[in-house]
């Protein structure tokens, strides 16, 4: 009996080993930044690459001139909401090797109608929902996770009217950076990204705080 336990933890390990040691294929650019969750994970610094690589591609593609996350923020997700935003137009090759590695994760996802989105049973999720900082976001958020209704068409509009918000609370950035983001970014090959290799400088943390009286107005996107 001693001995399939042992046989059974070693395979835990191992698992979880291969799921979040990616040191080979992923250069770390983040590990100063402060951790976005408020909850610690065998991939916890996988997830904040995740996180703070996901910021710095949309504020190049947004923003690049002056990088304001705010706005960058509320670009994303107003053509995300309105279905123009293409994700091999915003993604970086750094984002794409983070997102092969956590495609390895089969926990983290699931697939609803044939699309991929994150698994809402996930332990992740639960942090997130329970460490929103916006009492109002928070509970639609959470009403939302309870009755299996969490998708990015009903997310996604609540975001939009919130968006000043999110570059300063981890955990909305988060669940926007793995649903709205890596989700569609899993099976996008190298060659496919219309930017790959972006300015280089890594994104200023942006978790805490910020002045809701100077945030940008949400962007429009324009008719394509």
């Amino acid at each position: 009996m001693k001995k399939i336990i042992f046989k059974l933890l070693a395979l835990l390990i191992l698992v979880i080993f291969s799921n979040c040691d990616n040191s080979k294929t992923i250069d770390y650019k983040y590990i100063e930044n402060p951790n976005p969750l408020a909850c610690d994970y065998e991939c916890g610094d996988l997830y904040k690459e995740a996180v703070f690589s996901f910021e710095n591609d949309i504020i190049n593609t947004y923003d690049p001139k002056f990088k304001n996350p705010a706005k960058s923020y509320s670009s994303f997700i107003n053509y995300r909401l309105r279905g123009t935003m293409k994700v091999k137009d915003v993604a970086s090759e750094h984002s794409l090797k983070i997102a092969k590695a956590l495609k390895k994760d089969n926990s983290i996802w699931t697939t609803s109608n044939g699309l991929t989105v994150i698994n809402k049973s996930h332990p992740l999720v639960d942090c997130i929902a329970n460490n929103i900082k916006d009492k109002d976001i928070k509970a639609t958020f959470n009403s939302l996770l309870a009755t299996n209704s969490l998708k990015p068409s009903l997310i996604l509009p609540l975001l939009s009217n919130s968006s000043r918000y999110i570059q300063a609370d981890g955990s909305l950035k988060s669940y926007v950076a793995l649903e709205l983001f890596y989700s569609q970014l899993l099976d996008v090959e190298l060659k496919d990204l219309k930017n790959p290799n972006p300015q280089p400088e890594p994104a200023k943390p942006s978790v805490n705080g910020f002045n809701t009286n100077k945030t940008p107005k949400p962007a429009v996107p324009a008719k394509s």
